[in-house]
């Protein structure tokens, strides 16, 4: 059964493996971790920075909460949500992100995941998120979609990675439970 959890060691082989399929992959619509920094000592490297992270104190990056989604013993794909939605974010990434492992594709794991992610933006006291979806994502639109996702409107964004690029921006509202 798929859930959502904080970073923890010992989904680092598989968190490596999932990284390792975006890069083999060429995919540039997101681009997790490189693998070739994640070592033995990666996690122990990196857990001040996704603390700090979490608090809002890395400079150039919004205040984020990261999940890993892991079914059993097999990592699956990730989870972030940044609860304070500025102008920056809302036209760039958005205020929720999730990506599933590329062999992992059309199980229904996404869907999962973002279920799972908006009951944590629940939790956190949003009333509603932001996701911005690249327009020629079709899976991730019926995903966001079928979450009760309302397209505000398609931008126009740039990136170093995929250049110019269309983008639907998704309000999603959260009722309370």
């Amino acid at each position: 059964m798929l859930k959502l959890i904080s970073r923890e060691k010992s989904f680092i082989k598989g968190y490596k493996e999932y990284c390792q399929e975006f890069y083999d992959n060429n995919i540039l619509t997101f681009r997790p971790t490189n693998p070739q920094n994640i070592d033995e000592n990666w996690f122990e490297r990196t857990a001040e920075w996704y603390a700090k992270k979490e608090q809002g104190m890395v400079s150039g990056y919004a205040k984020s909460f990261h999940y890993w989604a892991v079914d059993n013993d097999k990592f699956i794909g990730e989870f972030q949500i940044r609860p304070d939605l500025d102008d920056d974010l809302m036209a760039d990434i958005g205020s929720i992100g999730y990506s599933v492992r590329i062999t992992e594709w059309g199980k229904g794991y996404g869907k999962e995941i973002l279920k799972q992610g908006l009951e944590i933006a629940r939790g956190l006291g949003l009333e509603k998120v932001l996701l911005n979806i690249n327009d020629d994502n079709i899976v991730s639109i019926h995903i966001c979609e079928i979450n009760g996702g309302v397209i505000m409107d398609k931008v126009m964004l740039e990136s170093n990675n995929e250049g110019k690029h269309l983008v639907r921006r998704y309000w999603i509202t959260l009722n309370k439970s």
